[in-house]
């Protein structure tokens, strides 16, 4: 167990020494209404790390490249070492799919495999897990959003189970939410968020231990709404054609 520990203690010093702050790892949902929303994901490479491995690191962002189109997104190359990824949603299920199913087969290619066949403990073993509970009001939709992500891996762990060393300068992970009309966050003792003006959550999540968030927020049902003022106009359009009948109903009462 100590040899563990120290092969690694021995690894994230000599990566934090020369990779300081070589990859920077945004993850944001912005969910406008209950029936449209879009994942953005937002990836730059230092050049300490594409100096060190650069055909891995290319590999790694031409897989996510490759992913995100299969989900219907779209690719925005800023550079050999930046890309940000686009991915609309149509609800809270639709979310939680793609955002799982991104992420995993992000963490499974095969750059991670051929780098974690090459270790026993990968820093890029990484988990991360989405999942929800919706409750339509037809108006107005109640959501309950569950956000886990274990990055111990990122990190060397003591027996007492106290972080030696993280990983936190190698990897700047980043995970922002946006509601139009605010939430309430619940998370525990590790990930720290700050909220903005406009109602955007920026969370900072700790590596080397496991990140929960959970978010509780209403969005606007614009079907329901639309389906309502539709059935409103209807009704006003038939009292006025039919005067009468509102005058029979009011004398039957």
């Amino acid at each position: 167990m100590m040899k563990v520990i120290f092969q690694k203690l021995v690894l994230f010093t000599f990566l934090i020494v020369c990779l300081t702050g070589c990859v920077r790892y945004d993850v944001g949902v912005n969910f406008s209404q209950a029936n449209s929303g879009t994942i953005i994901q937002h990836i730059k490479l230092g050049e300490q790390l594409t100096s060190f491995s650069e055909s891995e690191g290319n590999a790694w962002l031409n897989g996510i490249q490759k992913q995100a189109l299969k989900l219907h997104g779209k690719v925005k190359r800023l550079s050999p070492e930046e890309l940000v990824v686009t991915i609309p949603f149509n609800n809270g299920q639709d979310l939680v799919n793609k955002f799982n199913q991104f992420f995993i087969s992000e963490v499974d290619s095969k750059v991670n495999r051929n780098l974690t066949e090459k270790r026993e403990d990968s820093l890029l073993d990484l988990e991360a897990n989405m999942a929800i509970k919706q409750s339509n009001l037809i108006f107005v939709e109640r959501n309950i959003l569950n956000f886990s992500a274990d990055l111990t891996p990122l990190g060397v762990v003591s027996n007492q189970g106290n972080i030696i060393i993280s990983s936190g300068d190698l990897i700047n992970l980043q995970l922002s939410f946006n509601f139009p009309w605010g939430a309430k966050l619940i998370t525990n003792d590790f990930p720290t968020w700050e909220r903005e003006e406009n109602n955007q959550y920026n969370i900072s999540l700790k590596a080397g231990q496991v990140n929960d968030v959970t978010a509780i927020f209403w969005v606007p049902n614009y079907i329901g709404l639309g389906a309502g003022a539709i059935a409103l106009f209807i009704l006003l359009g038939f009292i006025l054609k039919y005067p009468q009948f509102l005058k029979t109903m009011k004398k039957v009462s």
